[in-house]
């Protein structure tokens, strides 16, 4: 993937070239990273968020003011809607109150967003003569607790807290709207990832009273020479590389319109697939960064989940899908985006971080070209066999 799209033609079949396409939640860690890879996949991007991007966020400092054109806006605004799906004939709906604790603290909020605001952003979708493909982003943790087995596309939805039900709420939406949409002529999917681990979330528990993510939380420790506290160490996640998904989810809309593809929902995890203790996670973290710095326990969160394990098979034999990344790549990015984050002065400059974020990318693309997976190879999308 390159700064000047040249290679846009070859990456996903080249269904993104010079194609319109709207991202809701643009500014977030995933919406940034999704906003650059349709950039050097040749799309032109629309961004839309509640909130401006902060100055040292990934979205700033990777330059995406200058390429993206971002509109400030509640995506339950149904007017807004409508007038961003007439110039956008695709979109992906990340939008949406992630983190677990914030969304504990205030679920009336949680369900207007992540509920009924996919509920909007469909209605806009149904009534839309433009838009004829959309993504709708919910998560893993929607499905019923497995004990230790990894969870299938099939398997009962609803756990518990609002994070959960509210996402799983939204997924049952999406079912009723689904005979308006294919009568309608529209195509559309669900994407469901294990937890992210990418550079540009500055989610730390630090900044989000307590509710920041593990290895936020290790980076920002060892960036200030201290020891990580890790809460649940022996708790087990799909701790999966935010650019796998990303390109999962770029590759489930770019083949959208293919039998056994459109309306379903599709699982992206990590090659790991039993989960990554947050114990090992911290530890690779730790030797990643170098040092003779180890973490130690904090206290324990109230979490539904002791283990999670996520079974992607269904991408890898419907999409031509698999992480590019093992757990230990997907560290050594994420440590060289926080290397270079931490050397940001007080005042950032935009598009500090872009040769970074762009040579990621490029790494990125390399590994899955080598491992041959669909979205990089250039293969046309009816070549894919499925074994």
């Amino acid at each position: 993937m390159t700064a000047n799209h040249s290679s846009g033609a070859s990456l996903f079949g080249g269904y993104y070239q010079g194609r319109n396409v709207l991202v809701t939640g643009a500014v977030g860690v995933k919406g940034t990273w999704l906003c650059l890879a349709l950039e050097a996949a040749g799309a032109k991007v629309t961004g839309l968020d509640l909130r401006s991007p902060p100055p040292d966020s990934n979205f700033v400092l990777a330059g995406l003011g200058d390429s993206v054109r971002l509109v400030q806006g509640d995506i339950n605004d149904l007017g807004l809607m409508q007038d961003l799906l007439k110039e956008n004939d695709c979109f992906f709906h990340l939008a949406a109150l992630a983190l677990v604790h914030d969304c504990k603290a205030r679920p009336l909020e949680t369900y207007r967003v992540n509920t009924l605001g996919t509920a909007t952003v469909l209605e806009a979708f149904r009534l839309s003569s433009v838009a004829k493909r959309g993504l709708f982003v919910t998560t893993d943790k929607v499905y019923r607790p497995k004990a230790n087995d990894r969870w299938l596309e099939t398997d009962p939805l609803f756990s518990s807290g609002a994070y959960a039900i509210s996402k799983a709420c939204a997924e049952q939406v999406i079912e009723d709207y689904r005979q308006d949409l294919e009568v309608a002529g529209k195509h559309f999917g669900i994407a469901r990832a294990g937890n992210v681990l990418v550079g540009g979330d500055l989610n730390s528990s630090a900044r989000t009273n307590g509710a920041g993510r593990i290895f936020v939380d290790c980076f920002e420790a060892l960036i200030d020479g201290e020891s990580p506290r890790i809460f649940s160490p022996s708790y087990t996640r799909p701790y999966t590389y935010g650019l796998d998904i990303v390109t999962g989810y770029m590759t489930q809309l770019a083949r959208m319109d293919e039998s056994g593809i459109q309306g379903e929902a599709f699982n992206y995890g990590p090659h790991e697939q039993g989960g990554i203790a947050n114990a090992f996670l911290a530890t690779k973290i730790c030797e990643t960064w170098g040092g003779d710095i180890r973490w130690s326990g904090g206290p324990l969160r109230n979490e539904p989940y002791q283990t999670q394990a996520l079974n992607w098979d269904k991408a890898r034999l419907r999409l031509g899908w698999q992480p590019a990344y093992t757990l230990l790549e997907s560290i050594r990015d994420a440590a060289t985006w926080y290397r270079e984050w931490s050397k940001v002065g007080s005042v950032p400059t935009p598009g500090e971080l872009r040769g970074i974020d762009l040579g990621l990318l490029e790494r990125h693309a390399r590994a899955a070209k080598e491992l041959g997976i669909w979205w990089a190879t250039a293969a046309a999308p009816g070549g894919m066999t499925s074994s």
